[in-house]
């Protein structure tokens, strides 16, 4: 008897442990990423380029997956003295997820069926948290799924947790598109 209650109590720590892993909130919180708040430390990776190459950007409207330093040459460098500065010409969402974090997945699958409608307008990307821990410390990421905007000479907004639909089309219009 002592044995299944221990199990029972440990099995629902667990569970719980799950269930609010990810962070997710009904309600998606918006804020605006100040350089300032995020320390990237000495990450060689991630270092800001004297002279970056631009690299041509993908128009294609597909969700494309960065690696760290993918993101550093597409998107910004972390260690920047003058703070994150949009590389691309373009306005991008990156997607910060993790593959373990259900509400993720279904905000990929969103992504996945909005990109192609912004083709040409807006470039969607994807970074896994867990492969790139340095940008999940550069933008003190707590909770995920978390979208972050990025517009061309503009500031950097973010929202954290599940956005349905009608959402994110409306934070895609308001954060890039609407000048």
């Amino acid at each position: 008897m002592k044995t299944l209650k221990k199990k029972l109590i440990l099995l629902f720590v667990i569970m719980m442990t799950i269930a609010l892993s990810c962070g997710n909130s009904n309600i998606p919180h918006t804020e605006s990423i100040v350089s300032e708040d995020a320390e990237a430390g000495n990450y060689d990776l991630l270092k800001n380029p004297i002279a970056p190459e631009r690299i041509p950007e993908d128009l294609s409207g597909n969700v494309i997956v960065l690696s760290e330093k993918e993101f550093a040459e597409r998107i910004t460098a972390l260690d920047n003295p003058k703070g994150f500065q949009y590389l691309g010409q373009t306005p991008c969402i990156v997607d910060l997820y993790a593959s373990w974090c259900k509400p993720c997945g279904y905000l990929s699958q969103l992504l996945n069926e909005l990109a192609p409608e912004y083709k040409g307008k807006v470039i969607f990307y994807k970074v896994d948290i867990d492969k790139a821990k340095e940008i999940a410390f550069a933008f003190n990421v707590k909770s995920i799924p978390m979208l972050l905007y990025f517009k061309p000479h503009g500031s950097i907004s973010s929202t954290v947790g599940y956005l349905n639909r009608e959402e994110l089309k409306k934070a895609i219009n308001d954060y890039l598109l609407t000048p």
